[in-house]
């Protein structure tokens, strides 16, 4: 490992570290995610929080510091691999975020990030994936879970080089929902209402 990929992958996780549901809440002087709704600090709950701005500006937040480093990296030429592995470490930021007691949100919009920039043949799948399920089943948690599980199996048969850092993304998305998988199996997880 040369000095300036370290230096990338601490950049990603610093990045990733930026918890942009907390601070989008504080500017509009909403509730704390962290202790409010389902506790979670993503769009999802400040959604429920606060609306659809909120919401958007969340999302819009956590694109941003997770596409930053990726982007560099592939500016100075590595790797997709490399790259990919950027965005486990922004993603493991997010969740565990440094600045935040390390209690950080679930990684979904990281994880969705992370295909987008380093992989762009599987955006409309992972997307798709996630808009298709949500759709049928009005469970973000669902959605999440589903394609989470799609990324590395259609990774694995496509581009194989990069299966270790998805198939670390889904594994971390999947450990960041391990209390809606158990929801979800006993029929306790919320159903999301777009409209309003």
């Amino acid at each position: 490992m040369d000095f300036v990929y370290f230096l990338l992958l601490l950049l990603a996780y610093l990045s990733g570290s930026i918890a942009s549901a907390v601070l989008i809440c504080r500017l509009m002087t909403l509730p704390d995610p962290r202790i409010f709704g389902s506790f979670n600090p993503g769009a999802t709950n400040v959604l429920r929080i606060g609306g659809h701005k909120a919401a958007i500006g969340t999302l819009f937040g956590d694109i941003l510091k997770t596409a930053l480093p990726i982007s560099l990296a592939l500016q100075l030429d590595y790797s997709a691999r490399d790259s990919a592995w950027l965005g486990v470490f922004s993603l493991l930021g997010h969740c565990c975020p440094i600045y935040f007691s390390f209690k950080g949100g679930k990684g979904v919009v990281s994880m969705l990030t992370v295909i987008v920039v380093v992989l762009p043949p599987l955006a409309f799948l992972a997307i798709g994936s996630w808009l298709i399920s949500f759709w049928a089943f009005h469970r973000s948690s669902v959605a999440s879970l589903i394609t989470a599980l799609i990324i590395p199996i259609f990774v694995s048969q496509f581009y194989p080089t990069l299966l270790s850092p998805l198939s670390a993304l889904s594994a971390v998305v999947y450990l960041r929902h391990k209390t809606n998988i158990a929801n979800i199996l006993q029929g306790k997880e919320a159903i999301i209402k777009l409209s309003g």
